[in-house]
């Protein structure tokens, strides 16, 4: 008895691993877009992602928040997010797909969609995990860097 038990929770835990991606990579990571263009957010928009990756192959769905300020007045944007993890070089690919709802920003702004590739890392010194990498957009050439910290 004792022993079918051991083996049917060995069972789920081996079926949950499988099928359950990376939760190390996976769930909620916040931080910054920073660009040199944007003078009044001059330390970046405030940036929440949740991604879930859920089979062996490294696909991701997901939402991203990006926050703009303007003076007092903060304006959010809200998108799907779409992507793949490459497990051996520990680097996530994500593209903005398209809004699920954006506020209308002041002085004729306009959001913008992208994507970009970003670095895996893992602090020795604060146990945190890092995603750090550079994003382009349709709204011009310019490269915008994205990091985030794993929360």
């Amino acid at each position: 008895m004792f022993l079918k038990r051991i083996y049917t929770i060995s069972f789920f835990l081996l079926a949950y691993s499988c099928f359950a991606g990376n939760p190390a990579l996976h769930g909620n990571w916040k931080g910054f877009i920073v660009s040199n263009l944007d003078v009044y957010n001059s330390t970046g928009l405030p940036v929440s992602l949740s991604i879930v990756d859920d089979n062996d192959e490294g696909d991701l769905v997901g939402e991203m928040t990006v926050q703009y300020r303007y003076q007092t007045d903060i304006y959010k944007a809200k998108y799907a997010i779409e992507g793949n993890i490459d497990y051996e070089k520990y680097v996530i690919s994500l593209r903005q797909t398209h809004f699920v709802y954006s506020d209308l920003l002041p002085k004729g702004l306009q959001w913008c969609i992208g994507g970009g590739t970003f670095n895996i890392y893992r602090s020795t010194y604060g146990k945190k995990t890092y995603m750090d990498g550079y994003m382009k957009s349709n709204c011009g050439k310019e490269d915008m860097r994205m990091i985030l910290i794993k929360m």
